[in-house]
């Protein structure tokens, strides 16, 4: 008996499928609809005689009653320990050689900085501000940037909303707990010219380098990893 295979139609009306079941991004698609035209045709090996609706009907009752949810929850938490180990990974490289060097030099121009003024203290909030508004500004950039690429591909990927939830929910846990520590440091004035400087000097090129890695070298990473994977992104950047 000749073996029963997907037509393209098929495979189109499995991508439509995902999409009527909530999965909104191409990559997660993608691998569900490899996943179920797999298991269509081996479902056909066993019942021929199954149409492709009934057959997908069967493998899609494998999900259980609440359907590809609990397949989409397992891939967000997959791809965002994916984006700590990658973000950790580059962070760590900036405290071996021969990039700790810059990172320390970088320190010590700061602390040099600081030593010029009679109140270092509101200089140290002023470059905070600075650093927290210009990355807010450019993360708001590329986030209207990848908007209107959703708009004109109408493709979202998954792996690139888990970034821009991950930069958003960090850069906000920073920015609070910043300003807490900022204003107490302010009310210890007398402490700065003796005690703070080097402190404040090592915080802020620590944030530097998390907002340097979170807005440029990130998203840069991930975008060659769904390149990588999936040629219809590639096609997308070029």
């Amino acid at each position: 008996m000749e073996k029963k295979t997907l037509y393209l139609e098929q495979i189109d009306q499995l991508y439509l499928f995902t999409r009527q079941h909530f999965v909104e991004w191409y990559d997660l698609q993608s691998e569900l609809v490899d996943h179920l035209a797999n298991a269509i045709e081996t479902e056909w090996q066993e019942n021929p005689k199954l149409s492709f609706d009934e057959a997908l009907k069967v493998q899609f009752k494998k999900f259980g009653i609440f359907g590809f949810t609990g397949v989409i929850e397992e891939r967000q938490k997959g791809l965002t320990k994916k984006y700590n180990a990658l973000f950790w990974s580059y962070y760590k490289e900036f405290f071996k050689l021969p990039k700790i060097i810059l990172t320390l030099f970088s320190i010590y121009l700061l602390y040099k900085f600081f030593t010029f003024f009679e109140k270092p203290e509101y200089v140290f909030v002023t470059l905070l501000i600075s650093i927290l508004g210009i990355s807010a500004f450019i993360f708001i950039k590329k986030t209207k940037e990848l908007e209107r690429k959703e708009k004109q591909t109408l493709k979202k990927w998954l792996f690139e909303e888990v970034a821009v939830k991950m930069e958003t929910s960090s850069r906000f846990i920073i920015f609070v707990n910043l300003f807490s520590i900022s204003f107490q440091l302010i009310n210890h004035h007398n402490y700065w010219q003796n005690e703070y400087i080097p402190y404040a000097s090592i915080l802020l090129v620590l944030i530097s380098l998390f907002v340097y890695i979170q807005l440029k070298i990130i998203p840069q990473k991930v975008s060659e990893e769904l390149a990588k994977t999936y040629p219809e992104y590639q096609l997308e950047i070029l």
